[in-house]
This record gives C-alpha cells, structure tokens and sequence, in this order.
C-alpha cells in the first residue's frame, strides 16, 4: 500500500497544489520558496503529527494568506487529503484489507482517502481541526477514526529535514539511536554478572575518593541530634548499576585521518548529516518492525540529502537512499542526484502568478531511443538543467559561447532568472528538449541557424508548436550561422586570419560585404588545424573592449526576448 496523492489547499505558500506519487521513489525539485517544504511539512502533519483531533497542530502562519486574506478569521481553511490506492500491479496483501477494512472504499475496494482540516472557528474565537476518512462520495465517514492508529503502524512516516547534527540524533532519547539501545540483546544471567562487576568497579572508585571520609565524619554527627542506627551510619555508596543506563552514554567515534578517535558530534557538518542518514537506514532496516508493526513499510520525506555533501559524495548517497525500504518522498536541490534519477520520479515545482503547478514527464511521452539520448547526453551529465526556469535551445559550442558572453555584457543574468543555454545537437535536435520543457513547465527558445540543418530544428520545434504563436519561441538567424553573423558585424577579424596566402584568390566578393564572410567561413571551414571557437572567442574580446553598444542588435533582440519570458 502507498500513498499515490495528495492534495494541499490553502497552506502557507500553496493556494491549491496536486502531487502524485510514485511507489517507490518521488524526487520534488523547484526554485526556493514553490512549495517543496511545504509538502513535506503537509505530508508530516497528515500522517504523523495530528493525534487527536482535541489539540491543534497548526500554527496560525500555516494559513495560506495573500491580499485577499489577510487576517485569520478570512482565511480559507488548510485541506489536506491523502489517498493510497492499490494497483492490479501492487494489489493489498491480505493483512492491508483486514486491518483496514472500515475505511477501504471505491467499486473496486482499493482505495483509503484521509482528510484534514484546519480551520478558524468565528463562533468561539479559535483554531480547530479536524480529520477522518472519506466515502467514495468524499463525505466524512463517521465513526472511524480509530483507524488512523492502524493506518499509520503499517505505514508510519518518518521525516528528514535539512538540518541533520549528530548532537539530536546520537543520543539516548533520540528515535532512532534509544531504540537500539533499548533492545534487550543482554541475557538476564549476563546482565546480572555484568552489574556486579560494575558495582565492585564503582566501589573501588568511591572509596578511593578520599574526600568522602571529611563528609562523613561530618555528617556522623546527625547520631546525636535524631535517632540512627549502627556504629557507622554514614555511608557514600556508588549507584546502582544499570547495563542500559550504561548505554545511554555511550557514543560513536570516528578516526580522523590522523587515526584520533572524535565523536561524531564533532566532526564537520558533511560528515555528520551524512551519519545521522545512516544511523536512519540502520533503523529502518532492522528497528522499525519490531518498534511498529512486523508488516510496517515506513513511509519517508528527506529533506535536501545533498546538505554539507561533497559532489562525489552526493552521487554515492543515492544509492543509500534507493536502498531505503518503504516509499522515499525526496526534496532536493541538487543536479548530481538528479542525474542519477529516472526522469519519471521527478516532480518540478514551478509558480505562475500566484498559483504553484506540479508538473511531470509521463511515461509515453519520450520514445525509448529519445529517452536513451535524454539519459546520456542531459540527464547523466546535465542532470541541473531541470532546475531552470528557461531554456535557450542553440546548435552548437559556439552559440553557447556567444550568448553567455553578450548577455554578460548587456547586463543580463542569466544564472539569477534561472535561464540555462543548452546545446541539442547532441541529441539529434530540440525535439527531445521541448517534449521535456512543455512537460516539466519549463520555458523554451529556439535560436537556428539559416541553413539546411537549421531549418530541420525549425520544422522540429514547429510541430511541437500546437496553437502556440511561432515567433515567441523561434528565432531564425539571419546568416548561415553564428559564426557568420560575428563577421558580418564588424568581428570577423579573428576569422580573416585563418585564411592564408594560398587561399586570398577565393575571395572574389566585395570586402566585408556577406558574400565576402560566407566565402571566408567556407575556406576556414575546410582548413585543417583552425579553432573556430577560438576564433570566436577573439571576437567576443573585441566586443567586451567596445562595450554593451558592440553586441549585434540581433543577438540583442534575442536576449531581450527571452530576459521577459523569464520574468
């Protein structure tokens, strides 16, 4: 049994928000403030926090405010509602539909709907809420609440956030670290022996600590003044021993590099985020089911694994976390565990105007040789350009150049407006890239060249079009290639040097007209040895030197197109 939906209405950030999940593996991305937490939070309160429906859970900022509802008592009440349906692939083991039976709807009887509200209540001046589970009309089923208990035993929620220091984690009355110190692996005869051993060791210490006679020689007197027994009735004696009381003290140690033993506490916060994850999936592994239920499959939200990571060790970390049991709900920020995700499992957080869409790549959407070219060429090795806003979709090494370059000295960030410059020839054309952007929310431009293979990305991008108005999201050049549009702006010396002595008879057209830098770029072309993103790197110097003014007003244009369509 997993969980296969929520739906969020009216908390903090979030007016209205679906999400599906997958069986096993769910990775939320998204710029900072699109709801990503707040899933994770919603996902908390729902199926973990909320135990009675007598207290409330809520904080008065978790109501979803704008211009609109300012004050509390015109807010929208918080509506969270969870679904879990089985699947003729994933059918309800037997244990599911007899423990849960009460509250097991639809024709088919595979789904369990749970609702929460939180509201404010105008008549008595305060925040209420509420839960329970819905009839296959989405009506409250009366009377069925207790089942909540069974629900979550079989599939308790366990939550991760970003800040993971070893000091709350590594400890006696921590979850996770207490319940493998609870367990009882001493054998009774054992932990006797052990106790007596502990309590001749303590004597020892006690009566070696010879400031304890002053005391008691002083406090001997309290004979003459109450009535005590023996000729000795003072004493200072250990405690007594407790093996369990001993493990609570105990603590992890890891060698530095230079063999010292340091807590695990003291280490760097890479290091310590990173062992609380596996002090995690230890519980997970062997803890959980003997602590819940022995058919308990946890369900867990992660908060940013990458936190205080390495790159390196951010790669390595996500087969810790897809060797997790149970359902993984992930949030994260990071291009390297993106490229080691299936482009099916993410789900891309994105706000337009004041609503927040959740947006995904069905599984028929690519073919099975477009998905093999999405994998090697972005996924694997650009696994971050899913976190951009836009996409300027260019054909090769040299546009990139041109493009990141005059944006700089137009004064255009692109990396604040999230804009990413992608070269698709690697993958045989826009195509696969458009599919992704339209799929996943993201914003597309299309810069061709003005020839053969540009127009074949054009007619690519075209039918990908539908009622979309062309010129908003295709550029043609007005030259061959970007090579050629830098000459015939005045910057094709860096080009005219790679045509030698042999070769100046080639040149019949007039002197820096077009025909000229068409016949110039044909001779390089075929010239062995001759670096033409070199060369146009040396243009670009000679542009920066002129300034903002030298940028060829098409390259301009282009720019200024696609600064508004990320705004």
């Amino acid at each position: 049994m997993r969980l296969s939906r929520l739906k969020i209405e009216n908390f903090r950030g979030i007016s209205e928000l679906e999400i599906e999940f997958e069986r096993d593996m769910t990775v939320i991305i998204g710029e900072n403030n699109t709801g990503k937490t707040s899933i994770l939070e919603a996902l908390r309160f729902g199926l973990d926090a909320i135990k009675s429906n007598r207290s409330f859970n809520f904080s008065e900022y978790d109501f979803y405010r704008d211009d609109e509802y300012t004050d509390l008592s015109t807010c929208s009440p918080i509506s969270f509602i969870f679904t879990f349906k089985e699947t003729r692939e994933y059918p309800w083991p037997d244990h599911i539909t007899q423990t849960l039976s009460d509250i097991i709807v639809g024709s088919d009887h595979s789904t369990i709907k749970l609702k929460v509200v939180a509201s404010y209540d105008s008549e008595n001046n305060e925040l209420v809420q509420n839960f329970y589970f819905l009839d296959d009309s989405d009506n409250e089923m009366t009377g069925k609440n207790g089942s909540i208990k069974d629900l979550r035993l079989l599939r308790p929620f366990f939550f991760q956030t970003a800040l993971r220091a070893a000091k709350d984690e590594f400890h006696g009355q921590s979850t996770y670290w207490a319940s493998f110190i609870k367990h009882r692996d001493i054998s009774d005869n054992e932990k006797q022996e052990l106790e007596q051993e502990l309590y001749e060791v303590n004597r020892k210490i006690v009566d070696a600590h010879t400031s304890f006679q002053d005391i008691t020689e002083e406090v001997k007197q309290i004979a003459k003044l109450v009535t005590v027994g023996g000729e000795n009735p003072v004493s200072v004696d250990p405690v007594t021993p407790d093996i369990y009381k001993t493990l609570r003290y105990t603590e992890v140690n890891l060698l530095t590099n230079s063999n010292a033993k340091i807590p695990i506490r003291s280490h760097g916060e890479g290091t310590q985020s990173l062992s609380v994850l596996l002090l995690f999936s230890a519980y997970l592994k062997k803890r959980l089911q003997p602590d819940t239920d022995r058919n308990a499959e946890p369900i867990i939200a992660i908060e940013e694994p990458e936190a205080h990571l390495h790159p390196n060790a951010v790669r390595a970390i996500w087969h810790l976390l897809e060797d997790l049991p149970g359902q993984k709900i992930i949030a994260t920020h990071s291009g390297d565990i993106l490229s080691e995700i299936p482009i099916e499992k993410v789900r891309r957080l994105s706000r337009q105007d004041q609503t927040i869409k959740c947006s995904l790549v069905p599984d028929d959407l690519l073919s099975d040789e477009e998905m093999r070219k999405f994998n090697h060429h972005v996924r694997r090795n650009r696994g971050e350009l899913l976190f951009s806003k836009t996409w300027l979709l260019v054909e090769g090494e040299t546009d990139v150049s041109v493009f990141s370059e005059c944006a700089d000295i137009l004064g255009f960030d692109l990396n604040h407006k999230g804009v990413r410059i992608v070269e698709c020839s690697q993958t045989g054309g826009p195509g696969i890239f458009i599919k992704v952007a339209d799929a996943m929310g993201i914003n597309w431009h299309l810069v061709a060249d003005n020839d053969g293979g540009g127009e074949k990305y054009i007619e690519s991008a075209k039918e990908l079009l539908e009622d979309r108005e062309e010129t908003s999201f295709i550029t043609k050049l007005s030259h061959p290639n970007i090579d050629v549009l830098l000459c015939c702006n005045g910057f094709g010396t860096p080009y005219r040097q790679g045509v030698g002595p042999q070769k100046e008879a080639e040149l019949t057209e007039p002197e820096e007209s077009d025909g000229y830098w068409l016949q110039v770029y044909k001779i390089i072309n075929k010239k062995r040895g001759f670096s033409k993103p070199a060369a146009a790197l040396e243009s670009l110097f000679m542009i920066r030197d002129r300034g903002d003014t030298a940028v060829p007003e098409e390259i301009k244009s282009i720019l200024e197109k696609l600064w508004i369509k990320s705004l």
